[in-house]
């Protein structure tokens, strides 16, 4: 269950991401930055959130799985929207 909340992160990750480009008007690499920063953010959230309550010990290898279930959720959301298959184009 704890998986799916890594997974939503990513797929709410992409609106914010978006929202920041626009906001402070970033592309290229610096969009690239900002996305693997977001999902950084995003990914602690989400290991907090799973952590059983009292428990807040992270281990680097916890931090860095969270990481990357959350930035390929965000990249696969992404890339549907982009292509129209989740908008119904």
């Amino acid at each position: 269950m704890e998986q799916i909340l890594y997974w939503l992160a990513g797929g709410l990750g992409v609106p914010l991401v978006n929202a920041l480009k626009t906001l402070l008007g970033v592309e290229g690499k610096a969009a690239v930055w900002l996305t693997a920063a977001v999902s950084a953010a995003l990914a602690l959230l989400a290991n907090l959130l799973a952590q059983p309550s009292g428990t807040k010990d992270f281990s680097p290898e916890q931090l860095f799985a969270a990481f990357g279930q959350v930035l390929a959720a965000a990249t696969l959301a992404y890339k549907l929207l982009s292509e129209g298959k989740i908008a119904g184009k």
